[in-house]
């Protein structure tokens, strides 16, 4: 199986090659399963889990796009028997840009089953979908035009307001505790909503799919040092993006019943921008941040700043529930 999921990642790396999205994206990968990929919402070895992450990006340029995601996760159900769950989360994602903070403000509902396909339970499936309720806008406070908050040469000042349905299914094989492959695929904005503040605005004025492709395969070289090559390719229309690079993984685990790793990650996008992303995680406790050093013909504008993130997120089960403290990748079960 080791040679197989090797072989598997390659395939998919040269299928996203050659590729440069419209949604938001971040570039702290795995961060936030859920946000990825709706199958692995409550995918995880808690009850609860919330996350939070922000970014800022293109600051140097002009007023540049911030981003906020905050989010939490819980799992309703879980039977180590038939091994199988159920995972259901909600997010908030604010994403503005420019002088008049124009963007989305989004509210979605995501649901996920999953299912152990062997009798070892290292072998997993799951499924998953989310709706969500975008509004779109901006702030009029620092325009100045004569134009009033009515229609005017058949453009609309109003907040526009969209759905957007998405779908899901994840591959996870824990070749041991601290191998394993994963492998996810997801549609989103499958029902292309219509978004145009123009009246005469045709059926092309929509929000387009996005095709998402995300892998990884964490390999042990010793007792303490792993590698993670992680790949997340996304298509909508003609843009295409690829993130491609390693996470260089430390355990400092000392305790019985603690656990302690520290991370590097180095990634590149499109032939744009190099990315450094350390990250750290202490039990159920993950900190990180991750920083953008554009490398594009923008370089000698934006000064090699690209992005910067941050982000947190905790898991925890309330009520007495305990799960068997496993090193990383963490079992479901």
């Amino acid at each position: 199986m080791k040679s197989y999921a090797g072989i598997l990642f390659f395939i998919v790396f040269f299928l996203c090659f050659g590729a440069k999205a419209q949604d938001v994206h971040f570039s702290s990968l795995n961060f936030n399963p859920m946000f990825s990929n709706p199958a692995m919402t409550g995918f995880m070895n808690a009850k609860v889990r919330v996350s939070t992450i922000f970014r800022n990006q293109w600051e140097t340029v002009s007023k540049g796009y911030n981003t906020l995601l905050a989010s939490v996760e819980i799992q309703p159900y879980l039977s180590s028997s038939s091994r199988r769950g159920l995972g259901m989360g909600l997010s908030f994602v604010n994403d503005v840009a420019g002088e008049l903070s124009y963007g989305e403000r989004d509210f979605s509902l995501s649901l996920a089953y999953f299912f152990a396909l062997n009798r070892k339970k290292t072998a997993f499936l799951s499924l998953g979908t989310s709706v969500g309720r975008k509004s779109w806008g901006y702030d009029l406070s620092s325009a100045s035009f004569n134009r009033t908050r009515t229609y005017d040469d058949n453009i609309t000042f109003d907040e526009l307001h969209t759905l957007d349905l998405s779908a899901g299914i994840n591959f996870q094989y824990n070749i041991s505790e601290r191998n394993q492959f994963n492998l996810g695929f997801a549609v989103f904005n499958i029902n292309e909503s219509k978004l145009a503040y123009f009246e005469t605005a045709d059926e092309t004025s929509k929000i387009n799919r996005r095709f998402s492709v995300n892998t990884s395969y964490l390999v042990p070289l010793n007792e303490r040092f792993s590698l993670r090559p992680q790949l997340l390719c996304n298509q909508q229309f003609r843009y295409n993006e690829l993130v491609i690079g390693t996470d260089f993984v430390f355990d400092l685990t000392e305790a019985i019943f603690t656990q302690s790793v520290f991370s590097v990650g180095l990634y590149e996008r499109n032939l744009e921008s190099i990315v450094i992303a350390p990250k750290y995680k202490y039990d159920n406790f993950l900190a990180g941040l991750s920083y953008d050093v554009n490398i594009s013909g923008l370089s000698k504008v934006s000064h090699t700043y690209g992005a910067i993130e941050f982000w947190i997120s905790y898991a925890f089960s309330p009520f007495g529930v305990t799960y068997k403290n496993n090193k990383i990748p963490c079992p479901i079960f």
